[in-house]
């Protein structure tokens, strides 16, 4: 059983129980006492109505941020990929330029190893 629903059934029960006993202990005519449980009962009624409409609606709210919060990632999430592909488009050519100045160091490398091996 959900937790919303074991705290639906406590507070009903507690309320009946609550009634109850203050009808019951309260010197009152049985007519009045009728009245007054009839008059309880329709207050847990308005009052499980109540709590029924406000679980409703805070689970549309809990669905729509879910949905937002969702669409926010997507978005967010597409985002980070094209800043990561711009900024690979944008140093591409410094890896280029890189690349080819590792190249020719390492081919002075190999060159002055050469000319020593040969000295």
């Amino acid at each position: 059983m959900s937790k919303a629903k074991s705290l639906l059934y406590g507070f009903a029960i507690g309320t009946i129980v609550t009634a109850a006993t203050t009808l019951l202990s309260a010197p009152k005519s049985g007519k009045d006492i009728r009245q007054d449980i009839k008059d309880s009962a329709n207050k847990l009624k308005n009052s499980v109505s109540k709590m029924k409409r406000e679980s409703i609606t805070l689970k549309e709210k809990i669905m729509f941020v879910s949905k937002e919060g969702k669409e926010a990632f997507k978005q967010a999430s597409a985002d980070i990929k094209k800043d990561i592909d711009d900024w690979k488009e944008e140093i591409q050519p410094n890896m280029e330029s890189i690349q080819e100045n590792v190249k020719e160091i390492q081919d002075t490398l190999e060159e002055s190893k050469t000319s020593l091996a040969n000295h």
